[in-house]
C-alpha cells in the first residue's frame, strides 16, 4: 500500500462513527482493488449524501487527496464538503 492508498484509507476511517460502518469499509476496499479515486469519490458522495459534519481539517486532507490524485478541486463533491464544515 503506498502512501497516497493510507491517505485515502486513514480519510475514511475519521468518519467511522459518522457513516455506515458496512458502506463505509465498502468504499474504502476499492483502494485494495487499485481504485483509489473510486474509493476517494464513493466516500466524499457518502459525506455529502449523508450530510455528515465535517471539521476544517478534515476537508484540508480531503483537498490535499483531490491533488494528489490530481482530480479538479471544484469537483461537486468536493464544493459539497466544504458546506458541511462545522464552523
Amino acid at each position: 500500500m503506498n502512501e497516497l492508498d493510507k491517505k485515502i484509507t486513514y480519510f475514511g476511517g475519521l468518519f467511522k462513527e459518522r457513516l455506515d460502518d458496512e458502506m463505509l469499509q465498502d468504499a474504502i476496499g476499492y483502494v485494495g482493488h487499485g481504485e483509489r479515486g473510486l474509493a476517494f469519490e464513493t466516500i466524499c458522495d457518502h459525506l455529502s449524501e449523508y450530510e455528515v459534519p465535517i471539521s476544517q481539517t478534515e476537508y484540508d486532507l480531503a483537498v490535499t487527496i483531490c491533488n494528489d490524485l490530481k482530480m479538479d478541486v471544484n469537483d461537486v463533491s468536493l464544493k459539497h464538503l466544504r458546506e458541511l464544515i462545522i464552523r
